[in-house]
């Protein structure tokens, strides 16, 4: 799936609204799309060719949105590629985030497969029972 068409998803959970679909929230900063809730923020950023080193950036990049009076969780939905397997992504980045938690007021890190996160072409709803059953939380994963 092309990147615009994932930004114009019908992203969703319950008491949020749509913030932005992929405009710029700060600095040089354009998340595919984020909800919001008062001062609760859900970054949502989709991964179609996935390596580690673009997810450390996505989650350095919410981790220094969300600060001050800012709070949040990140969404990474992605289709893993070549011979990687979906668990090695949120194994990977454990220690970035680890090392983040008490710089940032980003509360945890969902990865989720894009697969998961349609059901033909309406994804479910971001932190719903649904959501938690086929999300990866890097608050659960063991180093």
């Amino acid at each position: 799936m092309k990147d615009k068409e994932f930004k114009n998803f019908d992203h969703r959970s319950n008491g949020y609204s749509i913030h932005t679909r992929g405009t710029q929230i700060e600095a040089k900063y354009n998340p595919d799309a984020v909800l919001i809730k008062e001062n609760n923020y859900l970054i949502i950023e989709h991964e179609s060719q996935p390596n580690r080193k673009t997810i450390v950036a996505d989650i350095l990049k919410a981790a220094h949105f969300l600060q001050g009076e800012r709070f949040g969780e990140l969404i990474v939905v992605l289709k893993p590629k070549g011979k990687s397997s979906f668990k090695s992504y949120p194994k990977h980045v454990l220690s970035y985030f680890n090392w983040l938690k008490e710089r940032t007021n980003l509360k945890n890190v969902y990865f989720v497969s894009f697969k998961d996160y349609k059901i033909g072409n309406v994804p479910i709803e971001i932190l719903s029972a649904e959501f938690l059953k086929v999300a990866t939380s890097l608050n659960s994963v063991k180093s």
